[in-house]
């Protein structure tokens, strides 16, 4: 009798071990088929995309593989906006569109973002900072050039200004970090933090999740910048690339001074809230060593911003461009006189 019910038992376990894998097979079958249809739904809406977002600007040749610029208005110098870690540059094009009424004003997608073709993973500042200048070299500006920097964006400024200071004729940093600051353990851990969650938005996007909520909603209005899973790749690299950064750069300066161009410096009035709140100890004194940078360096507070002021209080970061612009404009003057003299 212990024998029939032992084999009895060994058959029983036998077919229910064989009805789970069963199940866990198919389970895994269907996820594959949804995984794979997010897939080709994500590979057939970017083509869609692409034909029915015609590009607004030109695509410009770096070096195998092309960035794309947008330019307005027609008053040098040049202005030349550089976007902060995960920012499209159509986020500036509000801003873009006021500034063209009295400049020549650029915006320009970094590789991965917006039009801009994809590069391979793992590029440090100083790269981005050499398409940076192949960009503007290539689409034949004329510099120097007045850079308005967003955050991220000031460190790429701020490189170009030390590898190519005859073309950095002035700045306008809108909440850009300072290193000491950027750069403490606690910062750059919730750096990685805020990583671990792109990466969860970018295998959303890779199977079609953010489109198909783009078509219901303003992608915008549920706090996602974008839907293609390129640009959250782009926006990994982006805070990767502050661990290329060597250790004496890390350091108040490590990215160089400005002489005596004009600076402006708009920080936040309103603290970061909940997380970001690690970003603001010293904030506030960074703020004021990058303004000394520059001896005509300036500290302007935007009272009622928090990050992104270009948002919050356009006014005042329009009126800062132009300000600074116009500096540059009768330093540039004050030079070809002082040249035209000399002959």
């Amino acid at each position: 009798m212990n024998v029939y019910y032992s084999a009895m038992l060994t058959s029983s376990q036998w077919i229910l071990g064989h009805w789970i894998l069963a199940l866990l097979a198919a389970f895994t079958a269907v996820c594959a088929l949804l995984l794979g249809a997010g897939y080709l739904y994500e590979r057939g809406a970017e083509r869609r995309d692409r034909t029915a977002n015609v590009t607004p600007g030109q695509m410009v040749p770096v070096g195998g593989y092309r960035l794309h610029l947008n330019c307005k208005g027609n008053i040098g110098p040049t202005i030349v906006i550089e976007q902060g870690a995960g920012e499209p540059a159509r986020l500036w094009w509000p801003i873009q569109d006021r500034v063209a009424q009295f400049a020549r004003v650029c915006t320009y997608d970094r590789a991965g973002y917006g039009w801009s073709d994809s590069v391979a993973n793992g590029r440090s500042i100083d790269e981005r900072v050499v398409d940076l200048h192949a960009l503007l070299t290539n689409a034949r500006l004329p510099g120097p050039f007045v850079f308005v920097a967003h955050s991220y964006g000031g460190l790429i400024v701020r490189r170009f200004a030390a590898l190519y200071p005859d073309l950095a004729a002035a700045f306008v940093l809108v909440d850009t970090p300072e290193e000491a600051v950027l750069f403490r353990p606690e910062v750059l851990q919730f750096y990685s933090r805020m990583g671990a969650m792109l990466k969860v938005a970018r295998f959303a996007a890779r199977i079609g999740v953010l489109h198909l909520l783009a078509k219901r909603y303003s992608i915008d209005a549920v706090g996602l910048p974008f839907v293609r899973p390129g640009e959250y790749s782009a926006a990994l690299d982006d805070l990767a690339s502050l661990d290329q950064v060597e250790p004496a750069m890390r350091l108040s300066q490590g990215f160089g001074t400005l002489g005596s161009r004009p600076l402006a410096v708009i920080t936040h009035g309103v603290a970061f809230p909940g997380p970001f709140a690690v970003l603001d100890e010293g904030w506030r004194d960074g703020q004021a060593r990058l303004a000394a940078l520059s001896s005509a360096g300036e500290l302007i507070v935007a009272k009622n911003s928090n990050h992104m002021i270009q948002h919050d209080e356009p006014d005042l970061v329009v009126e800062a461009i132009r300000r600074i612009h116009d500096a540059a404009r009768d330093s540039e003057r004050h030079d070809r006189g002082a040249a035209t003299a000399a002959r």
